[in-house]
């Protein structure tokens, strides 16, 4: 009888030990995954700063109506072959979209050609999206800000302008409007709130105030 309890008992203590390990290995693969899922973010959040950086470099005035334009997006709204690193950190394919604040581009069609809401935010030009780590895309083009776990970097028509009149040098998305000045002797088509435009015809600096549709002279 004292070797049956004895047994028991062992196999008891077996049975604890062996929840326990099993215990602290699901701990230890819960947070393993937390951990890669932060560091797919955080790469997914570079890989996003790296394609902005490319898109930007790549906008051209193909219609030279004085606004840039970004390489346009593929048909199924993701970035085009040519851009690269076109997938998050999950494998996934990032989403793209783009408007054309000029004339409408009828002169490349590799370039934004649509003039179709792509965010409520003032004077974007594109915006990146990830569907982050559920790979399901809840960020539309009536959301301010990324919904649920989308990462999203949008890119403003000033930073074209800025990067394109002054030298290609980097800014943030904070002066996106408000940083670079149209040059033209004719005033600006479909001006966003705040443009700047350097009237040569009369050598004056004017900034266009939307609330009153008029350019103020600075």
């Amino acid at each position: 009888m004292k070797r049956d309890a004895y047994l028991l008992l062992e196999a008891m203590i077996a049975i604890i030990i062996a929840g326990v390990v099993a215990t602290i290995f699901t701990t230890m693969s819960y947070y393993t995954t937390i951990q890669a899922n932060l560091l797919k973010q955080q790469n997914t959040k570079t890989i996003l700063e790296v394609t902005r950086s490319r898109l930007v470099n790549l906008a051209k005035d193909v219609d030279t109506d004085s606004y840039f334009e970004l390489p346009k997006e593929d048909s199924d709204k993701t970035l085009p072959t040519n851009i690269g690193l076109g997938l998050d950190a999950w494998a996934k394919r990032i989403y793209y979209y783009t408007y054309d604040f000029g004339d409408e581009n009828d002169v490349d069609s590799d370039y934004a050609d649509k003039n179709d809401t792509i965010s409520p935010n003032d004077n974007i030009a594109g915006r990146l999206v990830s569907s982050g780590q559920d790979m399901v895309l809840d960020t539309d083009e009536n959301d301010s800000v990324a919904q649920n776990d989308d990462l999203m970097l949008e890119i403003g028509i000033g930073e074209l302008n800025h990067f394109k009149l002054y030298g290609s040098s980097e800014i943030t998305t904070q002066t996106r409007a408000y940083n670079s000045a149209i040059v033209s002797d004719t005033e600006p088509t479909s001006p966003y709130d705040g443009t700047l435009w350097y009237d040569t015809d009369n050598s004056k600096l004017k900034m266009y105030d939307k609330t009153n549709d008029n350019w103020i002279e600075i």
